[in-house]
């Protein structure tokens, strides 16, 4: 056993709640309330069943631009498709049971691990209201700028996978300006993302971000959402391709 590591991490998991009350930052839980507030409040998500989001997708530093269809309903269903031109069409998707992927060049994967958590996360259709007791640790440790905005950085980590991020949420409007975490990256293994939302509006009664910028050391994604359908995606929407159930073991 590393005895310092293990003390500077004890040092450090101790002294970081007593400069958060010191500096009289709000309470990590309160602030993801304030967000939930924000954006229009759970029951205003109840109300609906599925979603279908319509956009365009774009990485600048490839060229590359496509249109994107983004597909959710209740209550952990995803599925997410990208033109990309002559490239072809890259989908991913979680159908409740299984997470997978398909493009073409790798072809048809099944998503395990951090990946599959991160997809079952994806599809939680109440993704934007979370449930508290699936994080093991939510806390507030600064305010500071974040993307041009003075905001406040809460540590989050969610007890399925661990997953860890630090998200940031507007000090002024309560709405969530982003996060900072390590994704695991099929090509290139892990890397670390900045996510930025921008132009929040209201989408059937809930406040949505029409602008999603993804920073990675490849180059920055933009997802930009032009029309938001509510309550009108068929199921079948959600089954698995041909090419991902012959992987699934029966």
């Amino acid at each position: 056993m590393n005895i310092r590591r293990t003390l500077s991490t004890l040092v450090v998991a101790g002294v970081l709640p007593a400069l958060a009350a010191a500096q009289g930052l709000p309470d990590g839980k309160e602030l993801i309330a304030k967000h939930v507030a924000a954006i229009g409040g759970r029951d205003a998500m109840e109300k609906h069943a599925s979603l279908h989001i319509t956009g365009t997708f774009s990485m600048a530093a490839m060229g590359i631009e496509g249109p994107l269809n983004l597909y959710k309903a209740k209550p952990a269903l995803f599925l997410q498709q990208i033109t990309l031109g002559a490239m072809g069409e890259v989908t991913q998707g979680f159908d409740g049971t299984t997470a997978w992927g398909v493009n073409p060049m790798a072809g048809a994967s099944l998503l395990s691990g951090e990946q599959a958590a991160q997809a079952k996360q994806q599809a939680d259709f109440f993704s934007d209201f979370p449930d508290l007791s699936k994080y093991t640790t939510i806390e507030t440790v600064a305010l500071e700028d974040f993307e041009g905005r003075k905001c406040y950085k809460v540590k989050t980590v969610r007890a399925e996978g661990s997953t860890e991020a630090m998200q940031y949420f507007d000090a002024e409007t309560g709405l969530a300006a982003g996060s900072v975490r390590t994704i695991e990256n099929p090509q290139v293994g892990k890397i670390d993302v900045t996510v930025v939302l921008s132009d929040y509006k209201d989408q059937g009664g809930i406040k949505m971000p029409s602008k999603i910028t993804q920073k990675t050391p490849q180059g920055d994604v933009v997802l930009t959402f032009t029309a938001f359908e509510w309550d009108n995606v068929d199921a079948k929407v959600f089954a698995l391709p041909d090419a991902v159930k012959t992987m699934v073991k029966p």
